[in-house]
């Protein structure tokens, strides 16, 4: 099996590029599969991943490389073509390089907000006692302008500094901030060590299927002034 293979045959590149195929084929990579192990390892239909696999395999992605005989049909055995993919954006069509994962990012996104108001909904009812939430515009300790969300008669502070809204186990954060080259630096390190941190193999629970599906969202990235300003 060669190492990585380069792809640019359109009908591959979609399967690779695009939906549940691309995790279907991963199910093949570490070695020979079955379609039955594939399923039971991607928590899918069993008759889903078989149309998968029997796309990949016209695709060139996948190849039978033995049948195990038992009572009835032999099960067919698969292995993937190559031990990596390759789909250089040339091949893929798409207009702009962040194209490659656009689609996905945007249903993490929707995800994400759609899992937040769900949650910060719940909190609110547990946790408001009939305060009444809204929109709060003041000057905050060092004079400055502040806008931010919070209960009615909560004191005057950001809620960047200090939350008094409800809380739990979610955080969903935005924030404008003026950086030297050398403190955004840092705090992408930070942020990159966290994610390092939150890596399976750098949790305890992770690795035993214990633990809950979280997301996380982070991102930095520097903005001109005019772009800025057209926040507010």
């Amino acid at each position: 099996m060669s190492s990585v293979l380069t792809v640019t045959d359109p009908t591959a590149v979609n399967l690779l590029t695009r939906g549940r195929a691309r995790w279907v084929l991963g199910g093949f990579l570490h070695g020979e599969n079955t379609v039955a192990e594939v399923a039971r390892e991607l928590k899918g239909d069993l008759r889903v991943v078989h149309r998968d696999v029997l796309a990949l395999r016209n695709a060139g992605l996948l190849r039978v490389v033995r049948e195990q005989k038992r009572a009835g049909r032999p099960v067919k055995v698969y292995e993937a073509t190559a031990a990596a993919f390759f789909v250089p954006f040339s091949a893929t069509g798409a207009a702009e390089l962040t194209e490659l994962s656009g689609l996905r990012a945007r249903r993490y996104d929707a995800l994400f907000d759609l899992a937040s108001t769900r949650k910060f909904a719940l909190l609110h009812h547990e946790q408001g006692a009939g305060r009444e939430w809204g929109v709060r515009l003041y000057l905050n300790a060092e004079g400055l302008i502040s806008v931010d969300e919070s209960y009615e008669g909560a004191e005057l502070v950001d809620a960047a500094v200090r939350w008094q809204g409800p809380t739990g186990l979610m955080l969903d954060a935005r924030a404008e901030v003026c950086l030297s080259v050398a403190e955004a630096k840092e705090v992408q390190i930070e942020l990159i060590r966290l994610l390092m941190r939150l890596q399976p193999g750098g949790l305890k629970d992770a690795p035993h299927g214990t633990g809950q599906p979280f997301l996380l969202r982070l991102g930095l990235i520097e903005v001109t002034e005019q772009e800025l300003e057209g926040l507010i």
